[in-house]
């Protein structure tokens, strides 16, 4: 990359960090990368038009969007993806780096540029549209993958899986991060938190609910689950009947979107996080949580391979009533409790933005050098 002062590096992604149905960690991920590199690059994200607001420049990044905003989130996906073909072409840039994302992982970008395009994988989404749709995603997103010549991902297991797919491409793994870690003793107050977007089959979150009605009886219901997230209102409207259905409204807080310093309340003085979901390639979610000293509740799933086992407890996959029992012996026992908070800061330290956002600009220079 030649030696200006500020070279144009753009950011395609479908979600950001203001789309009101989603806002997930590849989102947030994006952002707190691009606002600390920001300094020595031109940022510029490219994402869909989710509310008619195309450009808005947040914490000295500029976005990007386009689209038409009534669009159903789930359509609009595709379309961003089938777009992005016909934007590379016109658009003047020093290095593009496309963030995968569902439905067809990839937008095939390498053909239709010569200039370097890396690909970043916070999600290989084949594996879990086609548990949904039972639709062979999977060749769709082989083909693309098979176009990269680079490629950063978050977790060995997800290099492991490139690789196998294109041996030839160069694979760099580069963890999420988080803002900062918090070592402060809290009392934790009785209460059980699911941070995340309402994506009910994705994120478990059906699972979750009658595992908490189990433990909470058990407990002659002295705690809450708070569900602090948000997605499209008719998960939300279907999340809430589940709850119905369980008789388990009085003891469920719906919090909707968190941030900031209400978000840091909840990581704080919750009993533990509970991460149920189905599907996953890297949670972020799990690396806040151990940032706070919060002990996780979780499937023993791949995609959550990556969170170590003595900061979290692993439960078998989908198993409802396992998952009750270990979310009652982690907020049982304070010496459990206090390992786990224990290892998940040790653990969550490594990966702070500022240490995270070097590992990128070193990359950056490396696969552009010459150019």
């Amino acid at each position: 990359m030649k030696n200006n002062k500020k070279s144009l590096i753009i950011i395609s992604t479908y979600d950001d960090i203001k789309n009101p149905f989603y806002g997930g960690g590849g989102a947030i991920a994006i952002h707190e990368l691009a606002k600390r590199i920001c300094c020595k690059y031109s940022i510029r994200i490219l994402s869909w038009n989710h509310s008619g607001k195309t450009r808005e420049n947040i914490d000295g990044v500029d976005y990007e969007r386009f689209g038409l905003k009534f669009l159903h989130p789930k359509l609009s996906m595709l379309v961003f993806q089938l777009a992005l073909p016909l934007i590379i072409i016109f658009k003047k840039y020093d290095l593009w780096l496309e963030s995968f994302s569902p439905p067809l992982t990839t937008s095939f970008l390498p053909l239709f540029t010569k200039n370097t395009v890396v690909g970043v994988v916070h999600m290989l989404a084949a594996e879990d549209m086609q548990r949904k749709y039972k639709l062979p995603f999977h060749l769709i997103e082989n083909i693309g993958i098979k176009k990269y010549k680079n490629i950063i991902v978050t977790s060995k297991s997800l290099k492991e899986k490139v690789l196998r797919i294109n041996s030839k491409c160069s694979v760099a793994v580069i963890s999420n991060g988080v803002d900062k870690v918090n070592n402060r003793k809290f009392s934790y107050k009785n209460y059980i938190l699911f941070l995340g977007r309402i994506e009910i089959n994705q994120k478990g979150i059906d699972l979750l609910i009658p595992a908490f009605k189990k433990f909470n009886e058990e407990k002659k219901y002295a705690y809450k689950l708070i569900i602090a997230g948000f997605g499209d209102p008719k998960e939300l409207k279907k999340l809430k009947q589940i709850v119905d259905k369980f008789d388990i409204d009085k003891y469920v807080i719906f919090e909707g979107r968190v941030s900031g310093r209400k978000k840091e309340t909840l990581l704080n003085y919750a009993a533990c996080a509970v991460i149920p979901s189905r599907f996953e390639t890297y949670s972020l979610v799990g690396l806040e949580a151990m940032a706070h000293g919060l002990p996780i509740v979780c499937f023993d799933i791949k995609g959550l391979s990556w969170i170590p086992g003595k900061a979290a407890k692993k439960v078998r996959a989908f198993d409802t009533d396992k998952l009750s029992k270990a979310i009652s012996q982690v907020v049982s026992d304070p010496l459990l409790r206090n390992y786990m908070k224990i290892e998940g800061i040790k653990y969550a330290r490594k990966f702070t933005w500022n240490s995270i956002s070097k590992l990128y600009d070193d990359y950056i220079r490396h696969v552009t050098a010459g150019l």
